[in-house]
């Protein structure tokens, strides 16, 4: 009888445990991928990030990992439950081939998120030029 308790008992003290972990946010384009860009012209997306939790969110800091992603952002944007906000993420088209890059969201309460896009950066041509 008391294993049987025992065991009750740490399957809804764990069950309670991981509802409490549930991740507080969404995150629309976490993996964007480019498909062919030309080289050294400029491309951005939109990354937005919804609250899915019960407490107020705040963006802190948004951290590309090189040189040629650069995040646009608010910082210490609070958006309450159910709120969304956006980041925007430019890449300055500075690689031919095949690329994946980085970038780190901070925001409160410990929370780390990152997000990530990929492409191919390709020489332009006479016949694929821009008009």
């Amino acid at each position: 009888m008391k294993s049987l308790f025992f065991t009750l008992l740490m399957a809804i003290v764990t069950t309670v445990a991981c509802s409490q972990t549930k991740d507080p946010l969404t995150i629309q384009n976490e993996k964007y991928e480019f498909g062919k860009i030309t080289y050294g012209k400029p491309v951005e997306y939109i990354v937005t990030l919804t609250n899915t939790g019960t407490d107020s969110l705040t963006l802190k800091n948004v951290k590309a990992g090189c040189g040629c992603t650069t995040p646009s952002f608010v910082p210490n944007q609070v958006f309450g439950p159910g709120q969304s906000i956006q980041i925007t993420i430019r890449f300055d088209g500075s690689v031919l081939g095949r690329f994946v890059r980085y970038t780190d969201i901070f925001l409160s309460g410990g929370i780390t998120k990152q997000v990530s896009f990929t492409g191919e950066g390709v020489q332009e041509t006479k016949n694929n030029k821009s008009k």
